[in-house]
């Protein structure tokens, strides 16, 4: 599929930088027959993150003619305009855009803050912080799941962020 080098470029730039610096992110994840991988990309502001799924991901990753994608793209941004003012939730918001993007076998898991990655309810999310748990804690047996789970607080922020540019599916 040709693409443009400055599309792929910037998604891979997006790819290793710290959540600290770039708070706005999201995680794909492929749906490819017998590949499942997946990674983090950050972004410094909203509008970035929303760009880069409205416009780089479709181009880099989508066969479909220039006109499916405009079709595409058009109703990415009407889902994005849905969710700023507040007629989606979070849960809705990532259903509708995998919904979008099921052509293109990826699935988006988060999509946010860090801020919000660290306290989100959503199943993922919470998994995810499971996961940095067991990797960065010594003493794990006594802890329930609820506080695997739980909300990184501020002070552990650092270590989470540093978990989260080294974990890939």
């Amino acid at each position: 599929m040709p693409t443009d080098p400055t599309l792929l470029n910037t998604l891979e730039e997006a790819q290793g930088r710290n959540p600290l610096e770039f708070p706005y992110g999201f995680f794909l994840e492929d749906e490819y027959a017998g590949s499942a991988g997946g990674c983090f990309f950050w972004y410094t502001t909203e509008a970035e993150l929303h760009n880069a799924i409205h416009n780089d991901l479709l181009e880099v990753l989508s066969d479909d003619n220039a006109q499916d994608k405009t079709l595409a793209k058009q109703a990415i941004a009407l889902v994005f305009e849905a969710a700023a003012k507040q007629e989606l939730d979070e849960l809705e918001l990532l259903a509708t855009l995998n919904e979008l993007l099921k052509d293109i076998e990826v699935q988006i898991q988060f999509l946010g803050s860090f801020d919000n990655l660290r306290k989100s309810k959503l199943d993922w999310c919470r998994y995810l912080r499971e996961e940095y748990r067991e990797d960065y804690l010594e003493d794990i047996d006594d802890l329930t799941e609820k506080k695997l789970q739980a909300s990184i607080k501020k002070p552990d922020q650092e270590d989470f962020a540093e978990f989260i540019l080294d974990y890939l599916l």
